[in-house]
């Protein structure tokens, strides 16, 4: 029995590590090829394993490109808690989320692109442009956020004449609005859009906004 177990375990883990460098691959060529010109094969090939093997893990290039939807509204969770490490306003950890998501467009664009374009899809029927509607979409991301208007509360730098939930939801609306706009747009100044839209809310959230 213990023997038995232990090979489920080893199967266990080998999958997922097996599925974890498939994902690895495919971003790390949605990044440099772009997502339409990246194709199953190579993705197989670089992670060393078969075709049928990867399909046995991703019904498909969209299936690859959808599982990488939750990692990067991971990502960008995390870039909102990593500003709390630092002994900076709320204001200021706005910037610096902001920036971080210009930045993405920047260095990774082709593949910020692909999975803005997924998420509009994966999400029908939200707003194609605040993508506000949708809870579903960013879940992540909007969690940081809403934790970051707690704390910012608690510091006195935050109004409080609405509740967190609607103030999270309008952050998560603004920086949603400037991704599908540079989307919509490539010639769209996001890096400058996104500190301008920053100072607006560090002024609009402020305790001396709402008197």
């Amino acid at each position: 029995m213990t023997d038995t177990l232990a090979t489920e375990g080893r199967r266990e883990r080998k999958k997922r590590e097996t599925r974890a460098r498939i994902l690895r691959v495919a971003q790390e060529e949605f990044t440099r090829r772009g997502f339409e010109s990246t194709t199953v094969e190579t993705i197989a090939e670089r992670a060393d394993i078969s075709k049928p093997t990867l399909f046995n893990y991703f019904p498909s290039k969209l299936g690859l490109l959808q599982a990488l939807l939750p990692a990067v509204d991971e990502r960008f969770a995390e870039a909102i808690e990593a500003t709390a490490r630092d002994a900076v306003s709320t204001g200021e950890r706005l910037h610096n989320f902001f920036s971080y998501v210009a930045s993405m467009t920047e260095v990774t664009p082709q593949l910020t692109r692909s999975l803005l374009l997924q998420s509009l899809q994966v999400y029908q029927g939200t707003d194609a442009v605040t993508g506000a509607a949708d809870p579903r979409r960013f879940p992540a991301t909007r969690s940081a956020l809403l934790a970051l208007i707690d704390a910012g509360i608690l510091r006195g730098e935050i109004r409080t004449d609405h509740s967190p939930d609607q103030l999270a939801e309008h952050l998560t609306g603004i920086y949603v609005h400037q991704l599908m706009t540079w989307l919509i747009n490539p010639d769209y100044a996001i890096k400058e859009e996104m500190a301008a839209a920053a100072a607006f809310l560090g002024t609009a959230l402020s305790p001396t906004a709402s008197g």
